[in-house]
């Protein structure tokens, strides 16, 4: 998935991530720069209070993405990712550990909740991604106000 596909604001519709146990809303809004690193800011919210993670993702050779956070807690940090498949307004992507979470998987969509097309639509990419199936048993899905 390039850059201008990622453009925009994805909610994390479904997730093995257990840190979105405790948060609620999360998204992620994705924002190309001229020089093909892409700005990636994480919103969500925590017993009503909004929380934000911001990280800078830079295209790896043979594709995904290397993210770093940017703010002094995260900085050191580095994740690599990669989207696994995508659709009309959903998308799976994969993500290594990092020494705050584990590895995981997050299906994004353009709205916090996904049509009954999209849910068939991702249960069948899902079902066709080795890379999908360690996390498939923990996916849940994290809480969105207004759902």
């Amino acid at each position: 998935m390039t850059e201008a596909v990622l453009t925009g604001t994805w909610f994390v519709v479904r997730t093995s991530l257990p840190l979105w146990r405790a948060r609620d809303n999360p998204s992620v809004t994705y924002a190309p720069l001229p020089d093909g690193r892409v700005v990636d800011t994480v919103r969500f919210t925590r017993r009503g209070r909004p929380g934000l993670i911001v990280g800078l993702d830079s295209p790896l050779p043979g594709g995904g993405w290397a993210w770093r956070g940017v703010s002094l807690l995260t900085s050191f940090t580095v994740s690599c990712w990669r989207v696994l498949a995508a659709g009309d307004g959903w998308a799976v992507t994969v993500f290594e550990r990092t020494p705050f979470t584990p590895a995981g998987l997050d299906v994004y969509a353009r709205t916090p909740e996904l049509t009954p097309e999209q849910q068939r639509e991702v249960e069948a990419a899902l079902d066709g991604l080795p890379a999908a199936q360690p996390f498939r048993a923990a996916l849940f899905s994290p809480v969105h106000d207004g759902r």
